[in-house]
């Protein structure tokens, strides 16, 4: 939703990770395919191929084998020739699942770089945060009105649509940014702020509802380091 007018203009091959069904088990599938049958995208090979639950059982125990199959896949899908860019999620350390699209998409591109020569220009754009700076597009009134009325028509979005126009304010959304991302540049090994998914992970544990916190330091850039040296 973040690029629904972006997705309406360049019909682009759309690529999705998990099932983004979270804690609560439910699948957005279907959600999404007909976000992509109303923006006239095709859906790439990829699509919700893990459940939440999948990916973070797969970080914490650093079994990279399902994720490295799948980022090679879309590695060989952008190595096809009929790619130019990539854009994925920014890493902004709010979701482990979102970051890790971020991780495989630059490992993809470097792929794609290293066994045929070619460049893929990448480009990020915010899931959670403010749009900031970079390539925009600015949603006219009838845009808009169209992205907003999107975003409101299926149940399971419904909270995340909550969240994010308290967080950023709908105006937020009426711009559109891609950021020029190099794929070739290393995570920190420690990041300057606590990530927001460790302290979501702690209230977590606190209440019950998850057996262990899933950190950064200790689970998270094993898990790109181990994913980095099985595919490239």
């Amino acid at each position: 939703m973040r690029l629904f007018r972006w997705l309406e203009l360049e019909r682009p091959t759309v690529f999705v990770l998990t099932d983004g069904s979270g804690r609560s088990g439910r699948s957005r599938v279907e959600s999404t395919r007909a976000v992509l049958a109303a923006t006239g995208c095709e859906a790439g090979s990829i699509l919700g191929r893990f459940t939440d639950r999948e990916i973070y059982r797969a970080i914490l125990e650093r079994d990279v084998a399902g994720v490295a199959t799948a980022t090679i896949e879309l590695a060989d899908a952008l190595a096809s020739g009929r790619f130019r860019t990539a854009v994925a999620d920014a890493m902004e350390l709010y979701n482990p699942a979102h970051d890790l699209c971020s991780v495989m998409t630059d490992l993809a591109v470097r792929r794609v770089a290293q066994t045929t020569g070619n460049e893929i220009e990448r480009f990020a754009y915010a899931v959670v945060a403010d749009a900031g700076e970079g390539r925009a597009i600015e949603l006219d009134d009838d845009a808009f009105r169209r992205k907003m009325a999107t975003a409101h028509r299926f149940e399971d979005l419904a909270v995340d649509v909550a969240e994010l126009t308290a967080r950023i304010g709908e105006d937020g959304l009426r711009r559109e940014v891609f950021t020029r991302v190099d794929p070739f540049a290393s995570l920190p090994e420690v990041p300057a702020n606590k990530p927001y998914f460790e302290q979501r992970g702690e209230e977590q544990v606190g209440a019950r509802r998850y057996a262990t916190v899933l950190r950064y330091r200790e689970h998270f850039l094993p898990f790109v380091k181990a994913l980095t040296a099985a595919v490239t």
